[in-house]
């Protein structure tokens, strides 16, 4: 679960293909854990581009989903005052 997460958090499949120099076939079948040789490379990309990832959070999610939360948490208040979902579906009244 981590790794799903991290990647999202990165920007997605593609981002983190470019970023570790692999396929994004290849960085699709990371469902646990990034593998130890790419960590680094996505921490030193994260630490160039102003985002906070730490070394830990390959290892407990708990962080990475908390701020994620939070940064939906606007968008969400919007879409929902409008009575669209995150997914962009109307909301039953």
């Amino acid at each position: 679960m981590p790794a799903r997460l991290i990647i999202k958090y990165l920007g997605g499949l593609k981002t983190v293909a470019v970023i570790v120099q692999r396929d994004v076939s290849s960085v699709s079948r990371w469902h646990d854990f990034i593998p130890a040789k790419h960590q680094q490379k996505l921490l030193t990309y994260a630490r160039d581009h102003g985002i906070d990832l730490r070394p830990e959070d390959f290892f407990y999610p708990e962080r990475l989903q908390s701020l994620m939360q939070e940064q939906r948490s606007p968008l969400s208040k919007i879409c929902k005052s409008r009575g669209v979902d995150h997914t962009g579906e109307t909301l039953q009244h």
